[in-house]
């Protein structure tokens, strides 16, 4: 256990076999009464009052599988909240590519009791006293959907606390037990998005219970990154999360993109994979049983279910039908070859690795198939040199360009449909540190801009991390919390020097963004380029 305060007894509860700390009086562990209970955490060497592991809703197992989240149970005494809970069941998950051991839940297992379907807890990092209302930052972790959790090194918030804002983050049903949208043979129903449920489900938890925390229910900001930044924008258009957040912050997934299935499609969909399978017989499996029929089916994506989801993204910020927020969002230079406007061909099969070589006619045939008639004025802006043998950089240029035009034109179209509130847009370029062989290929790669917008510099896989390094996660850190206060990322780091300014959309002429690379630079596109890209 990693436990910071010095305590003076140790006294055993019967009830739930939890534990009860009795801490000395100059470094009390602190208690919190909250839905379901009491609460103890603890505080850590900064000050940081944590707590780990907090039940938000019943388990997920048994008969409440592929159930909507169902109310927590109450539990008697005093629950100790200073480990993480068990995470949603997925595959177990190992570092890979960029993505060392601090970006993925590496070495959980079901058997370890590491994951379980009662799964459904979050964790508070806070500074704040009880009544105080600091801003609240909501995490919502990535993963595509098919693993990850909010106890994830990455997505700590003990640094971030620290600058004032109260900060959660939360685990969801993932893969088959979170996104399954099925009806069985018997003619029983599931109906999808339960993942979307549950992370509705934790931020009706946080507006009930953070004021205890030090947090101010009615400024809520949530963010996420990769799926984590896909399931935010879903929330932000689905009529069941109105009223539970103010603002969002959406990092590296495209803005808007995609149709979800319909009910029918998804269930069809389930149907030729489960075969005669019904609903009772998944419900009779074990845990790890039904984990193992994920090889052969495990569904990641929402579907249009006219509750939580009814209508696609694009379709309702043109038609101004969601909530209204002030956003702010962006991408990373390694989103460009997971998001890419230009489709190239992949020379390995993995789309986590990234091409290293295409010809000037493969660039060419690409561009014509990517853009159609705007070929030729593609190729105008974006040339390449056919006497080399490999123009794969071109590419990069290209869509980077295209990943950023497409957060601009969605950021217009909803300033227009909804000119109340502000949206932002940010390009992150800056190479996470590593050794030298791997900064050079992995550069700023996916999520890996994450840290520095906690200001979170894990020691972990002992990064060499540099001053540079600290003094953009200081900028990025202090955007975010201001953004989280008042709206506006504008204002002063936490030492009280001025921030560039960022510009909201509505006072751009052209595709505009804050780039963050070394320093924070407010950029402009070429003229000629983004008016290609407007187009």
């Amino acid at each position: 256990m990693k436990r910071k305060v010095c305590l003076s007894m140790l006294i055993l509860s019967m009830a739930f076999g939890t534990t009860v700390y009795a801490a000395e009086a100059d470094n009390a562990a602190p208690v919190v009464d909250v839905t379901g209970g009491t609460i103890q955490g603890y505080v850590d060497e900064n000050g940081v009052k944590t707590f780990k592991g907090i039940p938000f809703a019943a388990t997920t197992e048994g008969e409440n599988r592929f159930k909507a989240p169902q109310p927590v149970e109450n539990w008697e005494g005093v629950r100790e909240c200073t480990e993480y809970g068990p995470i949603a069941m997925q595959a177990a998950p190992n570092a890979f590519g960029p993505w060392t051991e601090e970006y993925v839940d590496a070495g959980k297992t079901y058997e370890n009791g590491e994951m379980s379907e009662d799964c459904l807890n979050l964790n508070v990092w806070t500074t704040a006293e009880a009544g105080e209302k600091k801003p609240v930052i909501v995490y919502i972790h990535g993963g595509g959907n098919s693993s990850g959790s909010g106890e994830c090194e990455i997505y700590t918030g003990e640094d971030i606390a620290q600058k004032g804002v109260v900060y959660v983050s939360i685990n969801y049903r993932v893969g088959l037990f979170g996104f399954l949208a099925y009806k069985d043979s018997t003619g029983e129903e599931v109906t999808g998005n339960l993942g979307i449920q549950d992370q509705i489900a934790a931020l009706k938890w946080v507006k009930e219970n953070i004021a205890e925390f030090g947090g101010d229910p009615d400024n809520i900001t949530i963010a996420g990154q990769s799926a984590g930044s896909s399931n935010c924008q879903t929330l932000i258009t689905s009529p069941a999360a109105e009223g539970l957040f103010q603002k969002a912050v959406c990092m590296s997934f495209t803005p808007n993109d995609g149709v979800p299935a319909s009910l029918e499609e998804a269930e069809a969909a389930a149907a030729e994979k489960l075969g005669d399978v019904t609903l009772e017989d998944l419900r009779s499996m074990s845990s790890k049983e039904v984990q193992e029929l994920t090889a052969t089916y495990n569904p990641t994506s929402t579907c249009i279910d006219d509750t939580i989801v009814t209508q696609g993204r694009a379709e309702a910020f043109a038609n101004g039908d969601y909530n209204k927020v002030d956003l702010m969002w962006g991408g990373v230079t390694g989103d460009t070859s997971l998001f890419g406007t230009l489709q190239i061909p992949d020379d390995d099969g993995n789309p986590f690795t990234p091409v290293l070589s295409l010809t000037p006619d493969q660039y060419k045939t690409a561009v014509q198939d990517s853009f159609g008639e705007k070929a030729e004025r593609c190729m105008e802006l974006y040339p390449v040199d056919e006497t080399k043998d490999n123009v794969i950089d071109a590419t990069g240029v290209i869509n980077e360009d295209g990943l950023l035009a497409r957060y601009y034109n969605a950021s217009v179209q909803k300033d227009t449909v909804d000119p109340d509130h502000k949206t932002y847009v940010y390009y992150f370029s800056h190479p996470v540190a590593d050794t030298e062989e791997r900064m050079a290929e992995n550069g700023a790669f996916h999520t890996g801009d994450v840290g520095y917008w906690l200001n979170h510099f894990t020691t972990t896989y002992e990064r060499p991390w540099q001053q540079e390094d600290y003094d953009l996660g200081e900028v990025m850190s202090s955007y975010l919390v201001n953004f989280a206060s008042t709206s506006d990322p504008n204002g002063t780091d936490s030492n009280g020097n001025a921030l560039p300014e960022w510009k909201d959309i509505a006072q751009t002429d052209g595709i505009s963004y804050m780039s963050f690379d070394t320093d924070a630079e407010w950029t402009t596109m070429d003229a000629d380029k983004s008016e290609f890209w407007t187009e």
